[in-house]
């Protein structure tokens, strides 16, 4: 059975404003996590069932970048630097004193006529399948993450997010996407299908009066009810506990990512 993922349309608000009044590119969209806080050594931690949690990484891929005019999905790139090729981008957020070594933002080569005619965004967090089981010799910015790669077979992490009990020190819990039930040999062996792609699909509902697009993130969400302390590791590219599917289920139905707002107005009746 394969994983079929959509995050629902969070957010209709009815309102005006001046097409792309900020001084930012039309397709410059950043994303904060908005639910973490600053500890002391100087790293981000998320509250967890009123437990709090160090952020050891915290990462995802995106691709696929398309917006939807007229009802037709027009595909669109990423700007080409260097946490972006025309079709991948990757963003990372756990680094909280450097944020240089952060990327949080998400960079659509897109321009002010196209964007004002769209009604929808449509991302996925994932990548294709050649790219994802590309050779590492063969990959290119922003594909060439050791700490995004598992191997030729199993592929890339999706999404990343390792935690670390403030209070335990030695509790350790992190969270692997990854394709699953990949077929071949060995963990060296391109496969020629995975029977779980785990690819999940962001939607985000937009319109023609679209004014300085941000999104915000929230881990929690992720983490809904998800118990930390069943086991240390949730990789989905192989076998996994129950309570791994969790983070599954919250990653395609709660409200993890959304528009700014209400105090910025995206959608127009």
């Amino acid at each position: 059975m394969k994983w079929i993922f959509l995050i629902p349309t969070f957010l209709m608000l009815t309102g005006c404003g001046d097409l792309f009044g900020s001084s930012k590119a039309p397709g410059d969209i950043p994303v904060e996590f908005t639910d973490l806080s600053l500890g002391e050594d100087c790293a981000w931690e998320v509250t967890v069932d009123k437990d709090l949690w160090k952020i050891n990484y915290l990462a995802f891929y995106l691709s696929q970048p398309e917006v939807k005019v007229e009802g037709r999905w027009i595909p669109l790139n990423f700007v080409n630097n260097d946490w972006q090729s025309d079709k991948v981008a990757f963003l990372q957020f756990h680094h909280a004193c450097d944020k240089k070594l952060n990327n949080n933002h998400i960079l659509l080569d897109a321009n002010e006529a196209l964007l004002s005619r769209a009604t929808e965004l449509r991302l996925t967090m994932g990548l294709n399948f050649d790219e994802n089981h590309s050779l590492p010799v063969e990959q290119t910015p922003p594909l060439d993450k050791p700490t995004m790669y598992q191997s030729v077979n199993a592929g890339h992490n999706f999404f990343r997010v390792e935690l670390q009990n403030t209070r335990e020190p030695g509790a350790i819990w992190s969270f692997l996407l990854a394709s699953g039930g990949c077929n071949g040999e060995d963990a060296e062996t391109k496969p020629s299908d995975c029977a779980f792609p785990n690819r999940v699909t962001v939607k985000l509902p937009m319109a023609q009066n679209v004014s300085d697009l941000s999104l915000l993130a929230k881990l929690q969400q992720i983490l809904f009810r998800v118990d930390l302390k069943a086991v240390t590791e949730c990789n989905m590219a192989g076998s996994h506990d129950k309570s791994c599917e969790k983070v599954m289920k919250n990653l395609t139905g709660r409200e993890w990512l959304r528009w700014d707002a209400p105090e910025k107005v995206y959608l127009k009746s």
